[in-house]
């Protein structure tokens, strides 16, 4: 098995890196309301000084969501990365070829599916 892309397969994946990583910079800047992370959490700590906490956990949870698109947002960067290199579509464990149909679906996946489920199961 080959692990080398069609133009046409590879045009698709990088379409879909981007048009995805358009939709996570949107949610982000959606969930900090237009301020830089910084500028959010200082907003977040000004809230309502007198009730803090009541909000301690309002703002635990905005800040992981804020880290968890943060995170998103570099997988799908370097995914974009790896697709410009021969080895994109290897699994990073075995180097077995990632199958293009879970590309489609994740085209930032870095395992197999057998080198996923191991990797969930160990975590």
């Amino acid at each position: 098995m080959t692990t080398a892309l069609t133009p046409g397969q590879h045009a698709l994946l990088e379409s879909e890196l981007n048009l995805a990583r358009t939709r996570v910079q949107a949610a982000l800047q959606a969930q900090r309301e237009g301020a830089s992370r910084v500028a959010h959490a200082a907003a977040l700590l000004a809230d309502d000084p007198h009730d803090q906490r009541e909000h301690e956990a309002d703002r635990a949870l905005d800040q992981a969501r804020d880290s968890h698109l943060l995170a998103e947002l570099q997988a799908l960067d370097d995914a974009l990365m790896r697709l410009k290199t021969p080895g994109y579509g290897r699994c990073v464990d075995c180097a077995a070829v990632i199958p293009f149909d879970r590309l489609q679906r994740q085209p930032q996946a870095l395992r197999c599916v057998d080198c996923q489920t191991a990797a969930e199961a160990t975590h």
